[in-house]
């Protein structure tokens, strides 16, 4: 780092003690909320989840834009006041009369407020170009302006260059202390204030490393009123749209637009025109599966009965004539574990809702209890004998799974309890 460099810092630095010394306990505060934007403005941006739209074209689907392509501005003043009279039309089609005339009266109050803070910045300018800081000070003490502390650290900023390039000290001095220090953390880069500091100390405006740049009162007042005047662009602009002419039904003609893209946008569709029963929610058909996934092939013999294996349908269970049970990885359609130990056909299966316990009930008139946490080492836990010798054919559990029902050949319902064993 340079001497001069050195010297800016420390001169900076004496200001900003001597800022320190006389500062109000609101300066404090401008004080931490610099330092809450300094590290806001480090942290990295959250993470953005893309959505994107879609159209179809000669059967292809082509991306047409995603959510961060700007189609509309939805804070845009043009906009804002056409989502008003949108909305008032509708009403007035629907009966609601004095709902319309609610909505145009805070309407009109927020469109007079609007209407104030054009005024302000009309006149803040003009005082600029001016320099009548009196009328500025009066301005800006009485004025509703969006976004004021922003507005007013540019205004005092440039107040303060001024007093310097005049040789005005004191002024300046109370200029940056009164105004500008609680208004620390609005400052356009980091170190801007450090440097508004240093100019304290200097010979010229230039020496501050931050206003090299500086090229005299005059044109620094007329990119002021530049940045005053592109506020007024924004908050006049799209005022004309009032005086467009409304089609009818305007509302329900943008949302027909809007479902008649969710339709044509999904990818099962059938050629009827579907009649949407809710404007809440998205549009989705009922989608019946018409093509094959994955075949799992193994058995030996038919197959009898398949299963869900837990709540998430990673594993599917089959039980065969081959006498045995196969559990199945939907993912690659391969063979995770196979349980033997029946001496018959597999007549039914279920599994509880952890996905951990598998119940076989088979042809040779008994019912078995797995433990399938380790697909590697499936185990048998217990098996329920009848006595008749006929084959079971159905077995499932109760909703506590605590119980076991069973029937089978012998036309006999049997109940087997899971804590007691019997």
């Amino acid at each position: 780092m340079s001497n001069s460099a050195h010297t800016a810092d420390n001169a900076a630095e004496l200001t900003r003690n001597r800022l320190e010394c006389g500062a109000s306990t609101d300066n404090d505060s401008a004080l931490g909320a610099a330092a809450a934007a300094k590290e806001s403005a480090s942290a990295p941006p959250p993470e953005r989840t893309p959505h994107h739209v879609y159209y179809h074209q000669g059967g292809s689907t082509q991306l047409c834009a995603d959510d961060s392509a700007e189609l509309f501005d939805e804070n845009s003043p043009r906009i804002r006041r056409d989502i008003i009279r949108v909305i008032a039309q509708y009403l007035d089609s629907q009966g609601y009369t004095s709902t319309k005339v609610t909505l145009y009266d805070e309407a009109n109050v927020k469109q007079q407020r609007e209407n104030n803070y054009i005024s302000d910045v009309v006149r803040l300018r003009a005082a600029v170009l001016d320099g009548e800081w009196g009328e500025v000070d009066r301005v800006c003490a009485s004025a509703y302006l969006k976004d004021k502390k922003h507005i007013l650290y540019k205004v005092y900023k440039q107040q303060y260059l001024e007093l310097i390039e005049d040789n005005e000290s004191q002024k300046a001095f109370a200029t940056l202390n009164k105004h500008l220090k609680p208004l620390e953390a609005q400052q356009s880069f980091q170190g801007e204030f450090r440097d508004l500091c240093y100019l304290l100390t200097t010979k010229s405006i230039q020496d501050a490393p931050a206003f090299r740049n500086w090229d005299g009162i005059a044109s620094s007042r007329e990119k002021l009123a530049e940045y005053l005047q592109n506020i007024l662009e924004f908050e006049i602009v799209g005022r004309e749209s009032e005086q467009e002419h409304l089609r009818p039904n305007r509302l329900v003609t943008l949302l027909r637009q809007a479902v008649a893209f969710q339709i044509q946008s999904c990818q099962y569709r059938s050629e009827a025109i579907p009649l949407v029963p809710t404007l809440l929610t998205d549009y989705a058909p009922v989608v019946v599966p018409n093509t094959e996934r994955h075949t799992f092939a193994g058995h030996l013999g038919n197959i009898k009965c398949t299963a869900y294996v837990g709540m998430y349908g990673r594993y599917v269970a089959s039980g065969s004539s081959d006498n045995t049970i196969r559990i199945w990885d939907t993912e690659g359609a391969e063979c995770a574990a196979t349980l033997r130990g029946h001496t018959s056909r597999i007549w039914d299966i279920c599994v509880d809702g952890s996905g951990s316990t598998l119940i076989s009930a088979s042809g040779d008139s008994t019912v078995k209890i797995w433990d399938i946490r380790d697909l590697h080492k499936p185990q048998c836990l217990a098996t329920v004998e009848t006595d008749n010798g006929g084959d079971i054919y159905s077995v499932s559990l109760n909703p506590l799974e605590s119980h076991i029902i069973m029937a089978g050949y012998d036309r006999t319902i049997r109940l087997y309890d899971r804590v007691t064993g019997r």
